[in-house]
Order: structure tokens, then sequence, then C-alpha cells
């Protein structure tokens, strides 16, 4: 098999745990968990993996839409320069594009009726935060206190907003990209973290893997033990090594790997014992861990490419001014749309995902639309036990190393996923490099392998 040297650019080793690494478990076969036990698998260490869903991926979920592939969860490669998965994916040899939809909008204001101008979309893009931030950084800087992202954005537009419907507009814009991006409400997410912080780093070109992330995670998965449908009920650890044990089960082992999503952790849907101490447990329930929704439309032709407006990328505002913008993506790999849905609209979304969806669709394309779909899929990740949730944001007055405390080791338990990066909490780039961060501290060496089928799948 084809191997590969991968390392989250330091050199450091991580600090070590007690114990050689003999047997280790692994909990959670999503990008984190899987990344972890292929490269413990490749250094010849015993691992299995333990996963409550009846399939690897966790909150990397690809389906099928009448046909065709739909990503629930992650769908971009983020930000592709330089990145790991930009690599893995190379070395797996895993088809992908780049992200066709660019920065130019077609739009709608479900308020007003109406679809909007080229002139009203000109600057819908995360440059429109500039400003906001430099107020932000100028209070800091001055001793300020934190506060959260919402507090910022509705003195900014009080103080310098263009005023009217189109105050109301920027705000749903902002809020969608701060939601969207820090999965939460505007009001939880520190405004510190999300707009000083290297959080919106910009317009930049996304990768899309073809046949969606089911196509990274296969080969990573390849070769390693996997035990599915079997949820995580107690952990304990002695001087000697862990015992993970689930409904009528149980793995022993030197060492455990805990990459359950943090929603699961803040929950106590897993009992630990001795308990987590509890400067741990606070950071735990003090961390933001909130939802992102989609709903994924499938038709029979995309009409929308060749009509007026004719592009694949769109912005709608909600009647309901309380509620984020949603976007609309069309990666042109098939007749699909995405709507992304941010944590103030979801609850509008859930109630009928795909009349919600075709009312967006409506107002930019005109009612009856062209076509009827044939098929919708939609997320409800706040409300899957498995998850609690999409991913990790800062809240008001906290402080992003808080993500780094949550990948510390607790004895012989280790924590990996991406709520325990501060550099890239959210992505499944900074998962798969906690996962290898992790194999890292058991293994004590600067750089690990990761192993993948070679492309004929032999």
């Amino acid at each position: 098999m084809p191997t590969r040297v991968f390392d989250d650019g330091s050199a450091e080793i991580p600090s070590p745990v007690p114990g050689a690494p003999r047997r280790v478990i692994v909990v959670g076969a999503g990008i984190a968990g899987l990344t972890v036990a292929n490269a413990l698998t490749a250094a010849g260490v015993d691992c299995v993996v333990v996963e409550a869903r009846d399939r690897i991926g966790g909150r990397l979920h690809t389906v099928e839409v009448d046909g065709h592939v739909a990503d629930l969860g992650g769908a971009w490669i983020h930000h592709p320069d330089d990145n790991v998965l930009s690599h893995w994916i190379e070395q797996a040899a895993v088809p992908w594009i780049v992200d066709p939809t660019g920065t130019r909008f077609t739009g709608a204001d479900l308020a007003e009726g109406r679809r909007l101008t080229a002139e009203e979309l000109e600057g819908v893009g995360y440059a429109v935060f500039e400003p906001v931030a430099e107020r932000v950084r100028a209070e800091l800087a001055a001793g300020g206190t934190d506060r959260s992202a919402a507090e910022a954005v509705e003195e900014y537009l009080a103080a310098a907003g263009p005023g009217g419907a189109e105050n109301e507009r920027l705000w749903q814009l902002m809020a969608a990209m701060v939601e969207q991006d820090g999965a939460g409400p505007l009001e939880g997410i520190s405004a510190r973290w999300a707009l000083t912080e290297d959080m919106f780093v910009g317009d930049v070109v996304d990768n899309v893997p073809v046949d969606g992330y089911r196509s990274v995670l296969g080969p990573l998965a390849a070769g390693s033990a996997l035990r599915l449908g079997v949820p995580v009920r107690r952990i304990e650890q002695n001087e000697d090594g862990v015992v993970v044990t689930g409904d009528g089960w149980s793995e022993a082992g030197s060492h455990v790997v805990v990459t359950v999503p943090l929603g699961v952790l803040k929950a106590g849907a897993i009992d630990f014992e001795p308990p987590l101490p509890a400067q741990r447990q606070d950071v735990i329930d003090r961390t933001g861990f909130g939802n992102m929704e989609k709903v994924v439309l499938a038709f029979a032709q995309p009409f929308w490419r060749d009509r007026d407006p004719g592009l694949q990328h769109s912005i709608i505002y909600p009647a309901d001014r309380r509620e984020a913008a949603t976007w609309t993506w069309d990666f042109g790999l098939a007749p699909t749309l995405m709507f992304l849905v941010a944590h103030s609209a979801a609850p509008s979304m859930w109630r009928d995902p795909e009349g919600w969806a075709l009312e967006q669709l409506e107002a930019v394309y005109g009612d009856p639309l062209p076509a009827a779909p044939t098929g919708s899929v939609s997320t409800d990740w706040l409300h899957d036990e498995f998850a609690l949730g999409a991913y990790a944001h800062v809240r008001p007055g906290e402080q992003a190393s808080d993500l780094d405390v949550l990948g510390e080791p607790v004895g012989r338990i280790c924590f990996a996923g991406e709520h325990t990066t501060s550099e890239r909490a959210g992505y499944a780039d900074g998962a798969m490099t906690s996962g290898l961060r992790e194999a890292k501290r058991l293994l004590q060496q600067p750089d690990v392998r990761l192993v993948a089928p070679d492309a004929t799948g032999d």
C-alpha cells in the first residue's frame, strides 16, 4: 500500500500520556477518529473504532437525493492551499473540482417580494465585516471587554449603517455569515473570536470532492477495525488501562481516544469514571456548540443555470427580519441546489423543509417554478442524538484557547475532534489534524503515516 507522512506543520510532539499504546480504542468514526485509527494501525498499534451510528463519517454525511450526491454535513475543503485534507485527497486519488459558484450572486428579499438588483448585491461577502471588525479591535485595544457579535453588529448599523430595508438586509447578511461559520446564535458568539481572530479570512476558492465526503472517508477507513451501531455509555480508566462499555458490550485497552462531538460531551451522554476534572467539565459547559442546517433539492434538469439571472449562487433574505439570510449553492455536478440554513432561520425551515426551500427559489425564479423537485432531504443536527449540534464556537467573554484545552488528555483518555483545536475549529481539516495530533501523542513521534488503498482499490 502507498503511504505518506503527514503532519500539522509542527515538529513538536504533544505531551505524553501514561503507558505505551498497546491497544487503543477510538470512540467515534468521524474524520478525527478515522484519522487516529489509520495512523495507529499504520504504526502497528492494535486499534478498534467503536461508532454509535450504523455508518462512518459522523457529521460528514454523504447521501443521495434522487440518485444525486448530496453532503448533509461538510461539503467543501475550505482554504485548500497547504491543507492536510488536500494532501490526503491527492494521496487517496479522490477526484475533486474547484467550487464554481464564485462570489457573484442573485438574490431576493422575501419581505418586499422581489428580486434584488445587481447594485443591491454589490459587496455581498466577507468584506462587509471590515468596518465592524475595526470597531471591535479599537474597543478591545482601548481596554474594552468582549461582547456578542450581535451587539457589535447592531451598534455598527445604528451608528453607520445605510438605514431602512438596506440596514435590515445587512443585519441578515452578517447574521448568516457569523451564524453559519460559528454554528450558533449571533447573540451567543464572541465578537472578538468571530470578527477579529481570523474567523473570516476573506473570500477564497474552495475544493469540492466530486462524489462527496464519502470519497474522502472511505480510503481513510480502509484497513481499520470498525464496530458500528454500538453507542458508548461509559469510559473507565485505571492505572493499567481503560474499559469502554456500551449496551451489552465492552472493549478494553491501554488508551482511549474520544472523538465524539462536543454536544455529546455537553449532554453528559458518556459517563466517565473517575469523572472528568471539574476544570475540564467547566470548559465543556461554557464552550459554545450550536447548529447549522441544510436543505437539498433535486430536479430533473438544472433550470436555473440557463435562465435569467442564470447564476448558481443566491442570497435570500427572509420576510422575518429576525432570521439570518439563506445561501443557495450549485456545484455544477448534478441538478441539485443546496440551501445553507443559519441557526436563527432553522426553526422556520424545520416546519416544512421542502416547502421552505421552494419559497426561496420562487422568490428568485418566479411562482410557479419551471419544474417541481424530484427529491429533497434536510438536516436537524441540533436534535440528532449522536451530534446535538453542528460544530463549536466561542461564547462572548470566553477564550479561543478553551478549544485547545478540550484537546488535552486526562490520564489515559485522549480527545480529538474539530472542537479541540482553536486554529481550525468547525472545519473537517481541523478535525483531521486533531486526529494526527493524538496519534503523535500516543506514538511520541513528530510525524505519522496515513495509508490509503491504491487507486485501483486493491
